[in-house]
């Protein structure tokens, strides 16, 4: 029993020296081994070298793919501090944000070890602006006009019932080239680069949109078939689908042609008028490509000569033939030729003949429709040729 009763003396005896030991410590904090902790401050100022107060600077830590993500404050004087316990060699990127300004974006990244000190300052400016006024060719406002202008991608801007629209939060220095682009249904898109805006500006830029028309319709042959892959130009172009329709978007009204085309049919062209909107539709009938124009055939002869008793003299002629068809022709089939009224020969190559023995050449070609070329005739008794002439090229040897 009395060693029972030592036992829990010692035990609370005990207790409470470690209850004593935690009240004495609470109050204390370890701080992070400072060798692992890195630093890096500096400003936030604007192009005037003033410092900007209450802006936000944010940085992402990432080290071997773990990202973690964390922001400061400046100062009244502009001034922000960071530190971070991190590994040897974690990446650090920022990203400026101040009421007023454009959003900075440091896109390098700086490597960090424990026990660095970096100082780094960053340099923020003012957005620029754009208004103005959208209006038709009749001074009328044009309203839900969509605009978008070079570096604000995060939203489209539309004019009001007045036709009035202001572009803000522009980053001229994010490209040299700030352009505009206004859309608006009925309407040629309207595009303009090289704005020439400055930091902190205002640009007015007053835009007046040409009416557009929306041409459709449906090709089809001479019996009412649709016609699938036919080309219709109105000033813009589009291709018909499997039932031959076709619609093209935007095209600056007033007077046009319009032409459709299709292999194995004649081009076909319509004279119109196009009208705002889409209520502008003109089918388009083809015509079969019927080729009833005959090829050509023209001649070229080389002569062939010897000598006797020191003078040269022209034996013969080596005989060429060379036959055409029209650009949009069915193409040359055949080409044929005879001596002296014999029979009808195909020309496949050049053909040497020798006088007195020859004295008339005649031949002609055929194309793939069927059509066929006069004769052509050389009469070499009585001087005389009829068809279409000779040919010009290189020089052949015999």
């Amino acid at each position: 029993m009395q060693t029972s009763i030592k036992w829990i003396i010692r035990l609370s005896t005990l207790s409470l020296c470690f209850i004593l030991f935690g009240i004495m410590y609470s109050g204390v904090s370890y701080a992070a081994d400072p060798s692992t902790q890195a630093s890096v401050s500096g400003k936030v100022i604007d192009r005037q070298g003033l410092p900007v107060q209450n802006a936000t600077v944010k940085y992402w830590l990432n080290y071997r793919g773990d990202t973690s993500e964390k922001s400061v404050k400046t100062d009244g004087n502009g001034r922000y501090h960071i530190i971070e316990s991190v590994e040897d060699n974690t990446d650090i990127t920022f990203v400026v944000d101040a009421e007023g300004y454009v959003t900075y974006r440091h896109y390098s990244s700086y490597g960090l070890s424990g026990g660095e000190q970096i100082q780094l300052d960053f340099h923020i400016y003012e957005p620029s602006t754009i208004v103005g006024t959208v209006k038709d060719q009749a001074g009328r406002p044009v309203p839900d006009a969509r605009i978008k202008v070079t570096s604000v991608f995060d939203r489209i801007v539309k004019t009001d019932q007045q036709g009035r629209y202001a572009v803000t939060g522009i980053d001229y220095a994010y490209n040299s080239n700030i352009a505009i682009w206004v859309d608006a249904d009925d309407y040629m898109l309207y595009e303009q680069d090289r704005l020439g805006v400055r930091e902190g500006g205002t640009l007015r830029m007053d835009v007046v949109l040409a009416e557009a028309a929306h041409v459709r319709g449906k090709v089809v042959d001479e019996s009412g078939n649709p016609v699938s892959g036919a080309k219709v130009n109105a000033g813009g172009s589009a291709t018909t689908d499997a039932q031959g329709n076709y619609l093209i978007k935007r095209v600056p009204t007033g007077a046009r042609t319009i032409t459709g085309e299709a292999a194995g049919y004649l081009k076909t062209s319509l004279s119109v008028t196009l009208v705002k909107g889409d209520h502008n539709t003109f089918n388009i009938v083809l015509k079969k490509d019927a080729d009833i124009t005959p090829p050509v055939t023209k001649y070229r002869l080389v002569p062939i000569t010897d000598t006797v008793n020191g003078k040269i003299y022209i034996k013969g002629f080596t005989f060429r033939l060379q036959a055409t068809d029209e650009v949009k022709g069915s193409g040359v089939k055949t080409t044929q030729y005879r001596i002296n009224g014999g029979e009808w020969k195909n020309y496949e190559g050049p053909v040497k003949f020798y006088a007195p023995d020859v004295k008339v050449v005649e031949y002609y070609s055929t194309d793939v429709a069927g059509n066929q070329e006069k004769y052509n005739k050389m009469d070499f008794v009585n001087g005389t040729f009829e068809g279409n002439g000779a040919f010009e090229g290189a020089s052949y040897d015999d």
